[in-house]
């Protein structure tokens, strides 16, 4: 809850809290009426990784919902769109001309294969607005360059309002834009906790559970050091 977040946020000392210039969250509004209390100076910035994801799996609901009405049933080997939902998941500039043509062709070749289109398009035109960030560009953006790529996905979202998918993306993101806005600007990731996170879940299952607290916190510590540990003689 935002309780516990909020309680753990509390636990650190007001020096530390004062200090804190940006925070990196998932697109959690828990995590986010958290900082917002305890962390009132801060900016909260969203992992932009998640918000690729939503986009991505927006457009696999659209597919999938489309692949239904065209064929009275899910999409299964053979089917033309159901070849190419890897693709459509990739990013536009990783898909070579000839990946690239056959996702045009198989979307244009039915109505409903046209819906999947006009997702995709919107996923690119979101993640276009998220390229403006200095890891991709080299250059630091202006608010209103990354303010106005969002204008451009919006509007796209508006003309097709008939995919009703794109609307709840569309409004979703209209809700975190700011948080939005100053991930791109600043950079700031969470990307280092999350394989953290995982390396910790991982552990946890080669171990089948831990019976000891101690025990657990040094195998993990261990785990997620192990890249900069030193060798002792």
């Amino acid at each position: 809850t935002a309780d516990d977040a909020a309680y753990w946020l509390a636990g650190a000392t007001p020096a530390w809290r004062d200090a804190v210039q940006v925070v990196a969250i998932d697109m959690c509004t828990i995590y986010l009426s958290a900082v917002r209390r305890m962390l009132p100076g801060a900016a909260i910035a969203v992992d932009l990784f998640h918000v690729v994801q939503l986009a991505v799996k927006t457009t696999g609901d659209v597919r999938r919902r489309a692949t239904r009405e065209k064929y009275g049933r899910r999409g299964r080997s053979g089917d033309p769109e159901y070849g190419i939902k890897h693709l459509l998941e990739r990013n536009l500039e990783d898909l070579s001309p000839e990946q690239f043509e056959k996702i045009i062709q198989t979307l244009d070749a039915s109505a409903e294969g046209q819906q999947a289109a006009l997702a995709w398009i919107a996923k690119e035109k979101l993640r276009d607005a998220l390229n403006l960030r200095a890891r991709v560009t080299g250059s630091t953006p202006c608010e209103r360059q990354v303010r106005g790529r969002l204008f451009a996905f919006y509007d796209w979202c508006a003309q097709n309002e008939q995919v009703t998918e794109l609307a709840t993306l569309a409004g979703t993101i209209s809700r975190w834009e700011d948080e939005i806005v100053t991930a791109v600007i600043t950079g700031v990731t969470n990307a280092r906790s999350e394989s953290l996170n995982r390396i910790a879940k991982l552990e946890a299952r080669h171990a089948y559970g831990f019976r000891n607290p101690a025990n657990q916190r040094r195998r993990v510590r261990i785990a997620c050091t192990r890249g900069t540990t030193r060798k002792t003689s």
